[in-house]
C-alpha cells in the first residue's frame, strides 16, 4: 500500500488524471503477479501464469481422468505429456507431466470446465500459482462468462481471493484519493 501511494503522490504533481488511473492499476496489477509461484508443470516462459491475459489460472489437467479436455472442447489436442517448441529455460521440457500435471490454463476454459464439471474435487488449482486478482476482475474472456470460475476460485482459493481488492474497492479508492490543484 505504501508503494502505491508513493507512486500515487509522484504521479500527482506530473500526469493528468486518465495516466494516473493507468498508472494504479498496472501498478497494483504487477505487484500482484509478481507474487505468482510457478505453475510446475508449466514450460512456457517462467512458468507463471501472468504472461498474456488469458492464461492465469494454474490447474491440474495433466491427470489421466480429467474431464479438462472434452469440457473444454479440446479432446483432440492434448498436449500434456508432450514436448513443447517454446523459448526459453523449460521450452523443450514434458508439458504438464504426470509428476507435475499443471498448466496455465485460459480463464474461459477455466469457467467451461467448471460449468461442466462443477466445483469438484477433481477440479484443483495450484492456488498460489494462479493470479486470482486478475481472475476475479475479470468478467468476460474469449466470449465466455466468468461467473463458474468466480464461484469455485472463491471457494478453493478463498485465502487469495479475498486478499484481492474487490472492483468496487478499486474503483473507490480511485475516487476518494485528494488531487492537488
Amino acid at each position: 500500500t505504501l508503494l502505491y501511494t508513493i507512486k500515487f503522490e509522484m504521479a500527482l504533481s506530473t500526469m493528468s488524471l486518465l495516466p494516473l488511473t493507468l498508472l494504479l492499476l498496472a501498478s497494483s496489477l504487477s505487484s500482484v503477479a509478481g507474487d505468482i509461484a510457478p505453475c510446475p508443470g508449466d514450460t512456457r516462459g517462467d512458468k507463471r501464469c501472468n504472461f498474456d491475459r488469458t492464461h492465469r489460472v494454474c490447474a491440474k489437467i495433466g491427470l489421466p481422468d480429467t474431464s479438462f479436455w472434452y469440457a473444454t472442447g479440446q479432446q483432440r489436442i492434448k498436449w500434456c505429456g508432450t514436448r513443447g517448441r517454446y523459448r526459453g529455460e523449460y521450452g523443450r521440457d514434458m508439458r504438464c507431466p504426470l509428476e507435475e500435471p499443471t498448466w496455465c490454463i485460459c480463464k474461459w476454459a477455466t469457467a467451461r470446465w467448471i460449468a461442466h464439471q462443477g466445483c469438484e474435487d477433481d477440479v484443483q488449482f495450484d492456488c498460489e500459482a494462479t493470479d486470482v486478482c486478475d481472475l476475479k476482475m475479470s468478467y468476460m474472456d474469449a466470449g465466455h462468462d466468468l461467473a463458474p470460475a468466480h464461484e469455485c476460485m472463491q471457494k478453493k482459493c478463498a485465502v487469495q481471493w479475498d486478499a484481492c481488492p474487490s472492483p468496487e474497492e478499486k474503483q473507490d479508492a480511485l475516487k476518494h484519493r485528494p488531487c492537488n490543484s
